[in-house]
């Protein structure tokens, strides 16, 4: 790998990777990206490329986060699987390592046979290595836009989420290796299939643009500047869906009335209750539970340490959506099962595989919970999209919140202002374009705004420390004082 700068200019709205000429004939903006550069050459002779974007100004990533974006930037699309999507509503890829020599030492030969088979191809498929997702935004399509998700993957690990949020990096593949192995073996495949409209838009759309049929400007968010390659962020969404107990009932139909149904589950009328945290959480689960749809699923004696992670849960998911104008979260929130405990006054946690409490972890006395992710992550950034979060006053009305994400949102909104260090890596190695950029700020600051009104009214407690509830029922947080000026 080596470290460049990679100059992308914008086709309306879209990133294109550009090469030593610059196209006049488009709008150029000073965004260049920096990161690590994995170069591929395709059977086609053409260069494809993957970007692990540089690391984001005051975030932390893991061990693990480098290394998954090291394996994404290891996958060669010559010497892989490519299977299309074909649920759902969106076009994507769907890459396998497979055991190739059972199929003549060719790829395409397993495509043929199993990437029909239904929503993953498993028979002789060693595994999923990730997703290719594209942006789609044609008038008839669903709404996907692939920059978003690296931006939720970067800003997350600013925010120290506990909320998982998938690592992505940016990828480019050839056209019409793209066209040839993906795009044209699914509309054979879905041709016949019914109740998928989107998805038959989509994958139709995509046709249309990679054909030559379709230059319009959602295409051009498609493809790089000499129309060679196609361009997308590498990801894997890992996680089983959440009901109604924490996406809601979305009994008021798509759009504004889900998400108005969303605010009205136990964790979230707990987060605008009055009450002392402990207390809140009581009420909370009780209000909710007159929707006859949420007492059939909702428990009356659930935990409340389950409840106070999801409040966090919902104050980070909430956050980001407001921040990065996502237009799709409703009914895309899923969870993992994780081990939560103690020690030495610190909280911990890993993975759950079943609900035994493992040997090494008995004496802390762990508690099994559902921790939520959120793995759809790709209509969001974008101009032009609805943010719902914001629409529906998501933000508003809030009596209770955690008081480090508090203290990273007044940092970042004081860093967007001035144009320190986090504007300067959105503008310069984000792929974002100046208006995204500037879109970014102007919601940080009205999302930090509205909060510190309410802190300083004394409406807005920051006192929810999810960690406080391991052991004790009463939050020991709010014992604390903590500033609604930070800075």
């Amino acid at each position: 790998m080596q470290l460049l700068n990679i100059r992308y200019i914008k086709f309306a709205g879209g990133l294109v990777l550009a090469g030593s000429a610059l196209v006049s004939a488009v709008e150029a903006s000073d965004n260049f990206t920096s990161g690590n550069v994995t170069n591929y050459v395709s059977s086609n002779g053409v260069s494809e490329q993957c970007i692990e974007l540089a690391a984001m100004p005051k975030a932390h990533y893991s061990k693990h986060d480098r290394e998954t974006q090291s394996d994404y930037c290891s996958i060669d699309f010559s010497k892989v699987a490519l299977c299309p999507k074909l649920w759902s509503t969106s076009p994507g890829t769907i890459i396998y390592q497979i055991d190739v020599a059972k199929y003549d030492n060719d790829y395409t030969k397993f495509e043929k046979q199993h990437c029909a088979a239904g929503h993953h191809a498993k028979d002789a498929a060693i595994g999923k290595l990730a997703s290719f997702k594209l942006s789609v935004n044609d008038r008839s399509t669903s709404a996907t836009y692939a920059p978003s998700s690296w931006i939720y993957y970067h800003l997350s690990r600013y925010f120290k989420t506990g909320v998982h949020v998938p690592v992505a990096v940016y990828r480019s593949i050839d056209k019409q290796v793209q066209l040839e192995r993906v795009v044209k073996p699914a509309l054979a495949i879905i041709e016949a299939r019914h109740g998928l409209k989107m998805l038959h838009a989509g994958w139709n759309f995509l046709d249309s643009v990679e054909t030559g049929q379709d230059m319009g400007s959602a295409g051009g968010e498609v493809l790089t500047g000499d129309d060679a390659l196609v361009f997308g962020s590498l990801l894997d969404n890992k996680g089983d869906r959440y009901g109604v107990v924490f996406n809601g009932t979305r009994e008021s139909g798509w759009g504004v009335g889900q998400n108005y149904d969303f605010q009205q589950t136990a964790p979230y009328l707990a987060l605008r209750s009055d009450l002392p945290v402990a207390e809140a959480i009581v009420a909370g689960i009780h209000e909710s539970r007159k929707n006859p749809k949420m007492a059939r699923k909702l428990s009356a004696d659930l935990a409340p340490v389950q409840v106070a992670f999801w409040m966090n849960d919902l104050l980070e998911i909430t956050l980001l959506d407001y921040i990065l104008g996502q237009q799709d979260r409703i009914g895309n929130i899923d969870y993992q099962w994780r081990w939560f405990w103690l020690k030495g006054g610190k909280q911990e946690d890993r993975h759950a595989s079943g609900t035994e409490v493992p040997a090494d972890l008995v004496e802390y006395k762990p508690v099994r919970l559902q921790r939520t992710a959120i793995n759809d992550n790709d209509a969001g950034v974008r101009r032009g999209y609805t943010n719902y979060a914001m629409k529906t006053g998501m933000l508003n009305g809030l009596r209770h919140y955690n008081p480090h994400l508090y203290k990273k949102l007044a940092h970042l909104a004081q860093d967007l202002q001035l144009k320190g260090d986090i504007y300067q890596w959105l503008i310069k190695s984000s792929g974002l374009s100046g208006h995204e950029v500037e879109a970014i700020a102007e919601r940080t600051q009205k999302a930090f705004t509205l909060l510190q009104a309410g802190c300083e009214s004394g409406s807005l407690k920051l006192d929810l420390n999810p960690a406080d509830f391991l052991y004790s029922p009463v939050n020991r947080e709010s014992k604390k004082e903590h500033s609604c000026r930070p800075l």
